[in-house]
């Protein structure tokens, strides 16, 4: 029996010293004794019963976020402190539907919390610790989301159901810390509100890569329709597009492609310089004669769309690429038709023939490279300085310049080529 007495008493012991520690509390909190008070609230809470009672969590919830303004913490442990307090908070409001205690100054701590979390956001971003920078950003994003629903009213703020910055801030964190699919989640928010602002066109871009590198093409096709709409002066969406068709391997889907695009975009020196790029290769490099039965008429074919591409092209070039490719192009056709004229023997009346007919196309070939052979290096010859690529364009254009007019019995022109191709001072 005595035993049992002395549990009573310890018993009722243990109730009085817990019924008064929420005054202590409240106490340690006037005097900004947060350390204290972080203690004593972790100790009430400790006891199960007292779990259920709105108090504790209304006082922990202050106490926590009090905390999280001590200087010599870490933005790591602030992050925690701020969480563990919104999470107190919720447990208060959830006890407590009435919200007795919620005055206007606990309806500011959440306000204080948004703005807490959205400035972690941006210190763990600016440290590059970008995990950390978008969890803090996602849960600025949850306490607007919060405030909005419990309808809180604050003069002194404005908090908006939809916050573009924090929108972009928030994913942007997300796709630095390889996160793509919450990033995507993020910024599709933003396509989908139809933002159209230059500011966000990188968000259109990141999308556009993201689906494409998928394999969704049913987003990117949805995704492609508005950025084209809202961005069309942009060459990224043909880029994306074309990239796509390039992967399937099938040349002439390939073609087809960039024939819709320069026929949706026809003043795009991307799209005629990348199409005839791409013909160039074809015909020149990436030669595969069992690839298609007709090879021969195809490429004759490829040929001419090659210089009318490249016509096209020089319209809307700034530099000089499109016209360096012209004449490699051009010299090209001209060395092929001279091939063929040294192959040709044979003394019939249909060999002579084929021979004079070889001999004017080549000096046709010639004559219509030699123009543009020109204008690459009058184009080099007036800048100050050459780059080691434009160096390499320049002694080749000379060279294939001097080997044309040494075919025209030119002397004197081809020595005037030869000593620009070997000019070091200028090169």
């Amino acid at each position: 029996m005595k035993k049992i007495a002395f549990f009573v008493l310890l018993l009722a012991i243990a109730n009085l010293v817990f019924s008064q520690s929420i005054d202590d509390i409240n106490d340690m909190m006037g005097e900004k004794n947060y350390k204290g008070a972080r203690k004593a609230i972790d100790t009430y809470l400790s006891v199960p019963k007292n779990q259920g009672k709105s108090d504790g969590w209304y006082y922990k919830g202050r106490i926590y976020n009090a905390l999280s303004y001590d200087s010599s913490l870490s933005h790591a442990d602030v992050f925690i402190l701020k969480t563990d307090a919104f999470d107190a908070f919720e447990k208060y409001l959830a006890l407590d539907t009435k919200e007795v205690r919620m005055k206007m100054e606990s309806y500011l701590s959440f306000l204080d919390l948004f703005y807490g979390f959205n400035d972690l956001g941006i210190f763990f971003f600016n440290d590059k610790d970008f995990k950390s920078s978008f969890n803090a950003f996602k849960k600025s994003m949850e306490l607007k989301d919060f405030i909005l629903q419990k309808k809180y009213d604050y003069p002194q703020a404005k908090l908006y159901a939809f916050d573009t910055s924090l929108i972009l801030n928030t994913a942007t964190a997300a796709s630095q810390a390889k996160l793509d699919s919450e990033a995507v989640m993020y910024f599709k928010q933003i396509t989908d509100a139809n933002i159209s602002s230059k500011d966000y066109q990188n968000v259109y871009e990141y999308l556009a890569d993201y689906y494409s590198k998928k394999g969704e093409m049913a987003s990117l096709e949805e995704l492609l329709v508005k950025a084209r709409k809202f961005f069309p002066q942009d060459d990224f969406w043909d880029a994306i597009e074309l990239g796509d068709a390039e992967k399937s391997g099938d040349a002439k889907a390939i073609r087809a492609k960039y024939e819709e695009r320069i026929a949706a975009n026809p003043t795009s020196f991307a799209l005629w310089y990348d199409y005839s790029v791409l013909l160039y290769n074809t015909i020149y490099i990436n030669i595969d004669t069992t690839a298609v039965s007709n090879y021969d008429s195809l490429i004759a074919i490829l040929k001419d769309k090659l210089t009318s591409n490249l016509k096209e092209a020089i319209k809307y070039d700034k530099s000089i690429d499109a016209t360096i490719l012209m004449s490699n192009h051009l010299y090209n056709i001209a060395s092929d038709y001279s091939s063929d004229l040294l192959m040709l023997k044979g003394n019939k009346p249909e060999d002579i023939k084929k021979r004079n007919e070889l001999k004017s196309l080549t000096n046709k070939a010639m004559d219509d490279f030699i123009p543009y052979g020109d204008a690459v290096l009058n184009y080099y010859d007036a800048q100050p300085s050459l780059k080691p690529a434009q160096k390499a364009n320049y002694r080749t254009v000379a060279q294939n310049m001097s080997e044309v007019y040494n075919y025209k019995v030119d002397t004197s022109k081809a020595a005037q080529y030869d000593k620009k191709r070997s000019a070091p001072d200028k090169q």
